[in-house]
């Protein structure tokens, strides 16, 4: 039976660098003398150490998905990849649904469910440049949709806080992609997916190319470039809806497009004339008569129930469209036997497109929206067509209800980045210490760029003077005077310098004493801005976004490991980081991990996690938009007045309105500032767990996990603020009891026989920021099971399952000042998530299957959603432990054959039950489509 220590060569195979060691580009080569090495055990660096070791199962534990793993699941992205992970939140940001995202075009992971800023994700042992947009305008993080797969030799997930190591953002765990090494020879590869069951759902390509040379250990040298090209083919909405399953229609009969009408807008091409006769109109019997009609030139099979109607669904993306070409390469140079060069460069331009609901026309539709330059709100009011418009039949102004239809793929939403990295380094061995230095460069560039919105001035100038043609076909460039591009811009910038070393001190009974220290500078910014049109207040409904920020990042660490004997290993890591204004930051961890004989080992850590407020948080400028509410302080006094001025004339009855919205649902401008005296979010967090090896190619894993997670970065929501508006002064801005107030109070006074007043001014504005003020509290249980068996003639077989079991999940409740009940048994909080992997190879051949479980959930998204799912469960006739999600099980199968000269193809195919979506008795999570899927893929070596 091996010892504990070497686990199982197989794994420790797995188990190569990160980074760039001279000892491990010989070891991780492609095409190096791995039967003279095989059984020689190397030390090697892993994910939440910087210490190298031969053991790869440390204190903390750490997930290893290899690239064979990675090709037998068919994961064709990065986001595919992690998805194999359960600790992975499938939830999390994503590009799918980025055109209501303040960062769209891009893909976030998060790590138990802690959030996207919560987890670090690494290339090679060193960060990567955060996303250009910050999401919700706060989060940073790293936009995953960056990272070519094809030059992914495996991803190293760390499931514990690493802030000790790495420093900011590690409190739910580390992703640590790292990519090939010593790759030669051409390789180009390629695939094809889509559904089995309809044309368009699930179509994407993939193409790549490697080009590499030099043997680093023949030649002292190697270089390498990587890049994937990868196109996602949308769908509509409309296509979706002639597909969904009878379910979902019943809830949503608007998307049952076998009822007719139901789904079809009377805005449509070329319109409905509405509105009203005037009072005093020449004909009687027409007078204030309701005109609601379709425009000439409409299609008589588009005319139901009287109204010219338009699919509006055609032209609005379920599915958006994505194309990226991402470029990796690296290379390493032996100087002389102490010291190896090295440089990797990283190139990515990636867009999403989502095509929306064409623009319209809503005559007497107001709009209203904040101008954060001015400070004021700004109203706007759609145009009628005045008489003696050419479109107008009648002799007085008649309102229309229209769609722009003239060119409908102008309507649409591009989100997307252009990044770069560029990191050079020297590692070498000097004076017994071995060490490592690099410095990087690495830049962001976000845009958001969008066709839908008007241009106050020259849209109605279109429509009034007649310029714009009502049903034909206008000039693009007219089109595009009236909506004009609009969006945002955004940078993420970061240099660096870093430098590490680490020697041994000692001998001590299970090996030498190791210290290691290090150190880096880097120097960080951010800058998010909205196109000038929408910061002058001229895009109709739109405030805008100004955020700018930079700062300086100090960072000292420290790890000592001691083998104490050969059971007992403890290990100590301590790191000071100063960020920008912030306050130095102490992080320390502990572990230990003690072998009880050559079958188990258990092992512990305790550390505390660490998050820097973001640029975005503590930056300049702000973010602002318009909202409405009632006022706690004033809407009982405008129902009340509003209540006696209904008992009067018809100016009183008018005046009753003007009341009754200056307090009750009053519109009014939020605006979000950053805090410069903002404190890290800290964590707390604890490992327990035990790893067995009761055979020899037998492993199993159990570890129990918590993390308490404090301070909070956030905002008070608005009516905590307005209810609270005493107690936080300065955050409500009022205006003071004006001339009009007291004037309707006097009327509804004199009406209702008894004083009325206002007791205070309208609201004007809420003055937020960000705030320390939250908490969260997440454990649960980790486990996993790995086996293989050799069947000599007849082949090997592995199998594995890997889960999370959730124990606890509580978020703050601001107002109890408290952890809430739990969420776990949610809807998006389920309590078992699990992968089962089986693979048999012979020869040329492999074939492999994948199913993921997930559990049980209420229907509910939390406990703060008591009733809005209710009324659907009620629908359909589902009560009591009836009106559950139902547990959700998938399983996807692969082969491939690589018997041909330099060649290998496969196909995988997912869902291969075609299991339906579990059915939901409520709505929100998105159209109920998955199929069977396809993805046929090749490679070719030369």
């Amino acid at each position: 039976m091996n010892k504990l220590p070497q686990l199982k060569k197989m794994t420790l195979a797995i188990a190569l660098c990160i980074g760039t060691s001279p000892s491990v580009f010989a070891q991780t080569a492609d095409n190096t003398d791995k039967d003279a090495k095989k059984d020689v055990p190397q030390r090697v660096v892993v994910t939440g150490s910087n210490i190298k070791r031969i053991d790869v199962e440390t204190a903390a534990p750490l997930q290893i998905i290899s690239r064979k793993e990675i090709q037998q699941s068919g994961a064709i992205t990065a986001k595919d990849i992690l998805e194999l992970t359960t600790s992975n939140d499938r939830s999390a940001l994503s590009d799918l649904g980025g055109s209501n995202s303040w960062a769209s075009g891009s893909s976030g992971a998060s790590l138990r469910n802690l959030g996207v800023n919560s987890t670090l994700v690494l290339i090679n042992g060193r960060r990567l440049p955060n996303y250009g947009f910050a999401d919700g305008t706060k989060d940073t993080f790293v936009n995953i949709d960056s990272i070519p797969a094809s030059a992914v030799d495996r991803v190293e997930i760390l499931r514990d806080g690493a802030s000790a190591i790495y420093g900011s953002a590690a409190i739910g765990g580390v992703i640590n992609i790292i990519t090939r090494k010593n790759v030669t020879g051409v390789e180009i590869g390629g695939n094809f997916s889509g559904s089995t069951e309809e044309t368009k759902f699930n179509r994407n390509q993939t193409a790549s190319i490697t080009v590499g040379m030099g043997e680093f250990a023949k030649d002292g040298y190697n270089a390498y470039i990587s890049m994937d090209v990868f196109r996602r083919n949308s769908y509509s909405l409309d296509y979706a809806n002639l597909r969904l399953p009878d379910w979902y229609k019943t809830l949503n009969k608007f998307n049952d497009p076998n009822v007719p009408g139901n789904y079809l807008s009377s805005y449509s091409w070329p319109g409905n004339y509405y509105g009203r006769y005037p009072a005093n109109y020449a004909d009687p019997k027409l007078a204030g008569k309701l005109i609601n009609t379709p425009a000439p030139g409409c299609a008589a099979n588009n005319i139901v129930d009287g109204l010219c109607r338009f699919n509006g669904n055609e032209n609005v993306d379920q599915m958006p469209g994505a194309d990226r070409v991402l470029i990796h390469s690296q290379g390493t140079l032996r100087i002389n036997e102490n010291l190896t060069g090295w440089a990797e460069i990283q190139l990515a331009n990636v867009q999403s497109t989502y095509h929306t609901a064409i623009a319209r026309l809503n005559s007497g539709a107001a709009s209203s929206w904040y101008d954060s330059i001015k400070g004021e709100m700004q109203y706007y009011t759609d145009p009628s067509l005045p008489a003696g418009h050419a479109f107008n039949p009648y002799s007085f102004p008649i309102g229309m209800q229209y769609r722009f239809a003239d060119n409908p793929d102008m309507f649409k939403n591009v989100g997307g980045s252009q990044q770069y990295r560029v990191v050079t380094g020297l590692q070498g061995s000097n004076f017994g210490w071995e060490w490592d230095t690099s410095v990087g460069t690495m830049l962001n560039r976000a845009h958001q760029r969008q066709q839908l919105y008007k241009d106050r001035y020259a849209f109605a100038d279109a429509i009034t003077s007649g310029e714009y043609k009502f049903g034909q076909k206008n000039s693009q460039a007219l089109l595009d005077r009236m909506f004009p591009v609009m969006g945002s811009d955004g940078k993420s910038t970061e240099s660096w310098i870093d430098l590490k070393g680490n020697r041994e001190l000692m001998e001590l009974g299970g090996g030498p004493l190791t210290l290691v220290l290090g150190g880096d500078i880097r120097r960080e910014s951010l800058l998010h801005k909205s196109m000038d049109n929408i910061l002058a207040a001229q895009i109709v409904g739109f405030s805008g976004v100004s955020i700018s920020g930079n700062r300086n990042v100090y960072a000292a660490f420290a790890e000592l490991d001691a083998p104490v004997s050969k059971r007992l290993n403890l290990n100590f890591a301590l790191r000071a980081d100063k960020s920008g204004p912030t306050a130095t930051e102490f992080i320390p961890k502990s572990s230990a991990s003690f072998n009880v004989n050559d079958s188990v080992k258990l092992r512990a850590s305790a550390s505390r996690g660490y998050r820097a407020p973001s640029l975005p948080e503590t930056g300049n400028g702000g973010v602002s938009w318009f909202t409405s509410g009632d006022d706690p302080k004033r809407c009982a006094d405008a129902d009340a007045i509003y209540e006696a001025l209904q008992k009067g004339n018809a100016t009183d009855k008018q005046n009753a309105e003007t009341a009754y919205y200056s307090g009750c649902n009053v519109g009014f401008p939020v605006a979000i500032t950053p805090n410069k005296n903002l404190q890290p979010e800290r964590s707390a967090v604890y490992g327990l767990g035990v790893v067995l090896q009761p055979t020899k190619t037998m492993s199993l894993t159990f570890d129990w996990w918590s993390v308490h997670r404090r301070n909070e970065i956030s905002t008070f929501d608005n009516d905590y603020i307005l209810n609270r508006e005493d107690s936080i002064p300065g955050q409500v801005i009022r205006d003071t009891i004006s001339d009009k107030d007291k004037e309707l109070a006097a009327r509804a006074s004199e009406l209702a026989g008894t004083p009325l007043s206002f007791k205070t001014g309208k609201i004007l504005g809420i003055r937020n920021m960000y705030v320390n003020m939250g908490q969260t509290k997440v454990s649960g249980l980790d486990f996993s099971v790995k086996d293989s068996w050799n069947f000599g003639e007849y082949g090997k077989l592995n199998a594995g399952i890997e889960g999370t079991y959730m124990l606890n999940m509580q978020w703050f409740d601001i107002d109890k000042g408290q952890l809430d009940d739990g969420q776990v048994g949610y809807r998006n909080y389920p309590r078992l998530t699990s992968n089962f992997m089986l693979s048999w190879s012979k020869g040329p051949w492999s074939v492999s299957s994948r199913t993921r479980f997930v559990s049980a959930t209420r229907m509910a998204f939390s406990t703060y959603d008591t009733t809005n799912y209710q009324q659907y469960c009620d629908k359909l006739g589902a009560t009591g432990e009836g009106c559950k999600k139902s547990y959700d099980i998938v399983t996807g199968a692969g082969m491939s054959y690589s018997g041909f000269k330099n060649a290998e193809l496969g196909l995988d195919i997912g869902n291969i039950f075609n299991r339906p979506d579990p059915v939901l008795y409520t709505l929100g999570s998105g159209l109920p489509l998955r199929g069977r899927t396809f993805n046929v893929w090749g490679r070719y070596k030369f």
